[in-house]
């Protein structure tokens, strides 16, 4: 009776749907000792290494698109409000990207 009266139509049912923002593992994985500083750690171009920062920033810029400044200048897209499948998706991008074409190989990412 309990569920009779509310699919009947007694009672208003309103269905919400939200993403969720990426996840702090996800972060741990991607920024901690995972993907960037792996990256920072083994990629060298022209023979010059560069902090995780620097390569967030050029992963940013090529797969999440740029956002152009006031003086003209651009920035890569911000990340922080990618949701947890996007946010994998760019993870899974950044990390194929830096397996072919800058040599590094991955160990031990955090789960």
């Amino acid at each position: 009776l309990f569920l009779k009266g509310r699919l009947n139509g007694e009672t208003r049912w309103i269905l919400t749907l939200s993403t969720k923002k990426r996840t702090s593992p996800q972060n741990r994985r991607y920024w901690g000792r995972g993907v960037l500083s792996q990256i920072a750690e083994q990629a060298r171009v022209c023979g010059q290494q560069y902090e995780p920062e620097a390569w967030h920033e050029l992963a940013k810029r090529k797969f999440l698109g740029v956002t152009e400044l006031p003086d003209g200048s651009i920035v890569g897209k911000s990340s922080t409000n990618l949701t947890t499948i996007e946010f994998s998706e760019f993870c899974s991008q950044v990390e194929a990207w830096a397996a072919t074409e800058l040599g590094v190989t991955f160990y031990d990412l955090p789960k």
